[in-house]
């Protein structure tokens, strides 16, 4: 299929370098990068496993807001302890 793209200078030259190094055309290399870049945003990589600390705990991704003293004080209160 053919269209015609805007694509920068120096886009276009590093994609006619790395065509001409595989041995394949401009357009068929840009069309390979693209889909994969079109498949890395749509299928999420697989996760790997979480590195262990040290200590031996599970990193968890950061989800919100930061514990802080106080928070942790106000829990105790309510609870307490």
């Amino acid at each position: 299929m053919r269209i015609t793209l805007d694509i920068d200078d120096d886009v276009l030259t590093a994609a006619k370098k790395l065509a001409k190094r595989d041995h394949k055309t401009a357009g068929k290399l840009v069309s390979e990068l693209m889909r994969e870049a079109l498949a890395a945003r749509v299928e999420p990589k697989a996760a790997s496993k979480p590195k262990r600390d040290i200590y031996g705990f599970k990193p968890i991704p950061a989800g919100g807001y930061a514990v802080t003293n106080e928070l942790v004080n106000e829990l105790r209160d309510e609870l307490g302890i």
